[in-house]
Formats: C-alpha cells, structure tokens, sequence
C-alpha cells in the first residue's frame, strides 16, 4: 500500500489559499444571485410525493456514477477489495469532490483505495482521469440532444460556442491520455521536460501521473468493461436527467423532458468554472442561466429559486449521507482526502 512520503506539490499554506479563494468566490456567486433566492425560506411548498420521487431518482443516480468506477479498476490487479467495498470508497470519494472547493476531492478516491488495496493511487489517478474525460463528452452530448428537443429564447449562440469548446477540450484530453497509453515514456518524459523548468517537484508529478494514466488505460483493451462503463455512464445521466425533470414539474416548472436534459448539462457545464466549497453559488448558477433560456425571468427567481433550492439541497444531502456512512463502515482515514496523493 501507499505510504505517507508526499509526492504532489503544494503545501498546507496552498491549501488554506485555495480555502479561502474559495469561500470569497462562493460569496461572490450568492451575492450575484440574491434575485434568484426569493423563493427561500418562505414559499417551499412542493409535495411530499414530489421529493420521494426525486430522491427515488437520485439513488441509481449515486450508485451508477460510483459502481461504474469498479469496471475500470479490474484489470489493474488482483488486489481490488470487493465489488461492494469499492462502490463504497467511490461513495465516500464523491462526497468529498461535492464538499471541497477546486474539486481538490478527486484525490479522494485514490487515496482511500490505497487505504484498502495494493492499487497505486497513480493508477486510480488515471482511471478517475478517463471518468472525468467520459462525462465531459456526455455533458456535451446532453446539451446538443436537449437543446435540440427545447424551444430557448433568446441567444444561445455563446452557449454552443462554449459547448464546442468544452467537447474539443475532452476530446483533446482523452486524445493524450491514449497517447500516454501507447507511448507512455515518451509522454512522461515529454511531460517532465514541459514542467521542470517551473518546478522540478512538479515534473515528478507530472511523470508519474502519466505513467498512471497509461495504467488506469488497461482496462481499454477489455471490451466489456468499456460497454459496462459506458451503460452505467448513460444509466447515472439518465437517472438524473428525469430526477430533475419530475422535481421541475413539482415545483411549477413547465420544463420539456429536452429542457430539462439542457438545463442538466447547462448546469454542469457551469461546474467546470473553479467554485467554492459544496459548489455553492456556482451550482445555482448554472440552474439560472439555464432557465431563463425556456421560462420568464419573474418564473426563475419563484419556481426556478425553489427548483435549484430542493435540487441542490437533495443532491447534496444524499450524496453526503451515502459518503459519510460508507467512509464510516470502511474506517477510511478522511485527513487522506486533505493530503493529496502520496508515493508508493
């Protein structure tokens, strides 16, 4: 297992600036959006039937977008704890990335596997890389196939430029993380020359998470880990996609199914800005932006307050339930999620 050397920059002075650029940024983003709070905490009146439905939704939601996790980790080795334990690492490692500001959680995950197994937190590192490139394609995809079954108003020109964007950016990323794959010492080499002159420390980093990533790829050649992943993928957007479009309809939202599937990847898109801690304001965010594309401004700051109120509120409930039990029955070391990955 991993041991306690540190092998990625920074410091607890790095971490408590990103701490506290991060709360001044989730200020900023609830100062922004005071219009759209009004519906907190006086007129929250959505049925119980309602919220059980939602919620309902969420639990394939958490599971798919956690056990997914467990095909990619197969074929790095014999050692991978049970199907049942790892979904519950995933759990607690998606709590952290829904808590801690900058996503600094995706360490997570890494960490507290190598708590558990013999799995190099570099190799995991590189299968939560091929996650994190996966969903950025599907989120666009989302948009394009939402957008093309809504009826927006107003520009949304800037939107699918941003959108092309973002897809070209994954798309670049999964490029080079099959390029390491196939050629990984040219590629860590290439990444330690491009690094060293800024900091050497970095350039070992740098290094060794491209070796990983070239690991976290063995699971490629596996063809029925590639179709598994990508059905549990589109299972978990799925899941979420009509969680939100039934919460929309409760809470008085006249949203189509194609504008509550473009109001999801809209949101998330707006979740790659760097936020605060919870992602709180930039969350809510995204949640505007998206609404007034489909329904009248005084709408959004009533329904639409309340829609992003109960949407982030469940979201973020059950995902820290899920975590918190799952960290607690695994007796997982929480400071792991705060350390960042350390050297074998």
């Amino acid at each position: 297992m991993d041991t306690p050397s540190p092998s990625t920059p920074g410091s607890s002075r790095g971490v408590a600036l990103k701490l506290g650029v991060s709360v001044l940024l989730a200020g900023a983003f609830v100062w922004a959006l005071r219009p759209y709070l009004s519906a907190l905490p006086s007129d929250l009146d959505v049925s119980a039937a309602v919220l059980l439905g939602y919620l309902a939704t969420l639990l394939p939601y958490h599971l798919l977008r956690a056990g997914r996790w467990v095909l990619l980790l197969r074929p790095l080795g014999e050692t991978l704890p049970p199907t049942r334990e790892v979904l519950r690492i995933g759990l607690a490692g998606y709590m952290w990335i829904a808590l801690m500001p900058f996503r600094l959680g995706e360490f997570a995950r890494p960490m507290f596997l190598a708590q558990r197994s013999d799995v190099r937190v570099s190799q995991s590192l590189g299968t939560v890389a091929i996650e994190r490139a996966v969903d950025g394609v599907m989120v666009c995809a989302l948009f394009f196939v939402g957008m093309a079954g809504a009826t927006p108003e107003g520009d949304t020109e800037l939107l699918y430029l941003a959108c092309y964007g973002v897809m070209g950016a994954f798309t670049v990323a999964l490029a080079g993380m099959l390029a390491a794959a196939r050629w990984p010492a040219q590629v860590a080499s290439l990444a330690d020359r491009l690094v060293r002159w800024a900091s050497p420390r970095l350039a070992t980093w740098a290094r060794d998470t491209v070796h990983g990533v070239a690991d976290g790829f063995a699971a490629l050649p596996n063809i029925g880990a590639i179709a598994g992943f990508v059905v549990a993928t589109a299972g978990y957007w799925a899941a979420n996609a009509a969680g939100m479009w039934l919460l929309a309809q409760g809470c008085g939202l006249d949203l189509s199914l194609g504008e509550a599937v473009a109001t999801l990847a809209i949101m998330n898109l707006a979740l790659l800005v760097p936020g605060g801690p919870a992602q709180l304001g930039v969350f809510q965010s995204g949640i505007a932006l998206a609404l007034h594309l489909f329904v009248p401004a005084d709408v959004v700051q009533t329904a639409g307050s309340k829609f992003a109120f109960f949407l982030y509120v469940c979201q973020l409930g059950t995902i820290v339930t899920l975590g918190l039990t799952s960290q607690w029955s695994l007796s997982l070391d929480w400071r792991a999620a705060l350390r960042g990955p350390r050297k074998k």
